[in-house]
C-alpha cells in the first residue's frame, strides 16, 4: 500500500518517496509550553502519530523530531506583544523556565494518555539560541533581513518565491492581513526574526 501526500508546491497528491530510503525524517512543530494542552494539540499529534506508525510499520526508519517552544512565542500574531511564557510566569509569580518545565511535563502526560508516540528528538528553542542568532546574522549579511530599533525582520521583497507554497503573491498576503501594519516594517508581509527584549 502506498502513501500519497499533498504537495503544496505542485498542488497535487503524489506518491510519498523518501529522499534517502529507507530513512525518513519528520519535523513537527511542537507546542508552546505556557499552558496546558488543548483539543487542537490532540488533533494534530494524533494525525502525526498515525503517519509515523504507518511509516514504521511499512519498514521505514523514521527520525521523528518535534520541537518545544519554551521561549520567544509572542502574545500577538502581528509580531507584537510579549513572550507568552514570560507573561504566564509573571501572572503566576514563577520563573519563566519553571512555567515552561511545568507545561512541557503536562503536555507529555496528556500525549501519553492518548498513547501518542513521543518524538525521537525534542529540541527546545531555548537550547538553540546561538544557532538562531547565527541564522539571523547570515540573513542580515545577505541583505534578506533588516534591523529596526533592536528587532530584526525578514524582507520578503528579497525572496522572489516568497508565497509560492501558499499560491499567493506578496501583494495578496499584504492585502489579506487581519492586523494593523507594524510601522517598523518595510512591507506589511515582512515578519520578525528576532524581537527586541
Amino acid at each position: 500500500m502506498e502513501l500519497k501526500v499533498y504537495n503544496s508546491l505542485t498542488r497535487r497528491r503524489e506518491e510519498f518517496v523518501p529522499l534517502e530510503p529507507p530513512k525518513v525524517g519528520i519535523y513537527v512543530c511542537g507546542p508552546t509550553v505556557y499552558s496546558h494542552s488543548h483539543l487542537g494539540h490532540a488533533k494534530s499529534y494524533v494525525s502525526f502519530d498515525a503517519i509515523i506508525r504507518w511509516l514504521r510499520y511499512s519498514g521505514y526508519q523514521v527520525n521523528y523530531v518535534q520541537n518545544i517552544t519554551d521561549v520567544g512565542h509572542l502574545t500577538d500574531n502581528a509580531d507584537e506583544g510579549e513572550d507568552k511564557i514570560i507573561a504566564e510566569a509573571r501572572r503566576r509569580g514563577l520563573h519563566p523556565m519553571a512555567v515552561a518545565e511545568t507545561f512541557t511535563r503536562s503536555y507529555y502526560e496528556d500525549m501519553d494518555a492518548l498513547n501518542i508516540l513521543r518524538p525521537d528528538i525534542a529540541p527546545r528553542a531555548s537550547g538553540h539560541i546561538p544557532e538562531q542568532i547565527e541564522a539571523v546574522r547570515k540573513l542580515l549579511e545577505k541583505g534578506h533581513a533588516y534591523e529596526v530599533n533592536g528587532s530584526v525582520y525578514f524582507d520578503v521583497s528579497t525572496f522572489p518565491d516568497y508565497g509560492k507554497l501558499t499560491g499567493r503573491s506578496v501583494e495578496e498576503l499584504a492585502a489579506g492581513a487581519r492586523v494593523a501594519v507594524n510601522p517598523e516594517k518595510r512591507h506589511p508581509a515582512d515578519f520578525a526574526l528576532w524581537k527586541r527584549a
